[in-house]
């Protein structure tokens, strides 16, 4: 969740997002009003040091909730500094600081806590007890292995621990790691942390019936969007249709609020006669939306060659060009695609 974190990359935006991230976690238990329990695997708060008002609301909202809440440490609110430790908790909320096991007897339900720090006790942890409630889940804070990483928890462990279901915490998006029998998730955050994290940020709804495997749906909680016609976060945009600077600018303008998080790619030849200041334009489009990206994948007017190679790579295209005059367009515009390409430029 990651109360209390400062946003400073966002700038004049900030103290609004943390008024998103807010009201996020108290949409997390209006999604949960119909559930029995609800899990948080770790970095409820964004740091040890966070102000005292978010504890508070936290504390606040989990109690208001009446439902049954537990919460481990993760690595950037850890066991030893947490804000929870000297807080008089509410009676529905178990904060569990070593790993081990929380039995809600009234729920049947069963959960091995699996906290940031404490890696070297999970691998034993993560067993199924024959005599625990019929319902055993873990709730665990760390990372899986990704590329460049060998990760604190190792996938032969989820299948090995023969538990129903297995919540994980750490990762901003939403990511299933199910192995075997033992159906498990990274739920993400709730909301937007970094503007890389699949949007808009939703929460694991877990439902358990005995006798049947664990089934996973996700709900929405964050307010932050990708602009529409974005593809994993990406607005490619061809500025070739643009006739100025400011045309550009209003067309782009009208895909952004206020909770817009984009990558804006510019991609295509820019025709107009004015030049495109992107870093002008930025600052023109940000003031728009959360938080934006623009890449410069365009090509700027009529590339002419520099050396031997481009040289013969365009008097080629100029013969062709001219043994096939239909042809001599798709020609000229491949040639300089080509100088495009070889000067470092993007598709």
């Amino acid at each position: 969740m990651h109360l209390g974190r400062a946003f400073s990359y966002l700038g004049e935006a900030a103290s609004a997002h943390q008024a998103r991230l807010k009201r996020a976690f108290q949409r997390v238990f209006e999604q949960a009003r119909e559930c029995d329990a609800v899990l948080i695997a770790g970095d409820l708060f964004d740091s040890p040091a966070v102000r005292r008002m978010w504890t508070a609301f936290a504390l606040e909202v989990i109690a208001d909730s009446r439902l049954p809440t537990i919460v481990i440490p993760g690595n950037h609110d850890p066991a030893g500094q947490h804000p929870f430790r000297d807080c008089t908790l509410p009676a529905n909320l178990h904060f569990v600081a070593e790993t081990g096991r929380v039995r809600l007897r009234a729920l049947d339900l069963e959960v091995v806590a699996c906290p940031a720090g404490d890696a070297a006790r999970w691998a034993a942890a993560l067993r199924r007890d024959p005599n625990g409630a019929p319902c055993q889940v873990a709730l665990m804070h760390g990372s899986m292995p990704s590329i460049g990483s060998t990760g604190d928890i190792q996938p032969s462990w989820i299948e090995a621990s023969a538990l129903d279901y297995v919540a994980l915490g750490d990762w901003h998006s939403p990511q299933e790691w199910t192995r075997g029998q033992t159906v498990c998730w990274y739920s993400g955050a709730p909301e937007m942390i970094l503007p890389r994290q699949r949007l808009p940020a939703t929460i694991c709804l877990v439902e358990w019936l005995h006798g049947s495997p664990v089934r996973v749906s996700h709900a929405i909680t964050g307010e932050a969007r990708f602009p529409d016609g974005a593809t994993d976060g990406v607005l490619e945009w061809d500025v070739s249709a643009a006739v100025d600077v400011q045309s550009l600018f209003q067309a782009l303008r009208a895909r952004l609020s206020s909770e817009t998080v984009a990558t804006v790619r510019l991609v295509g030849r820019w025709n107009a006669e004015e030049p495109l200041d992107v870093p002008t334009l930025w600052e023109q489009l940000q003031p728009h939306c959360l938080w934006l990206e623009v890449q410069t994948a365009y090509q700027t007017g009529t590339l002419q060659p520099r050396t031997p190679f481009e040289s013969l790579l365009v008097q080629l295209a100029q013969e062709y060009g001219t043994q096939t005059p239909p042809q001599a367009d798709l020609y000229r515009e491949a040639a300089q695609l080509c100088l495009h390409l070889l000067r470092g430029g993007r598709l």
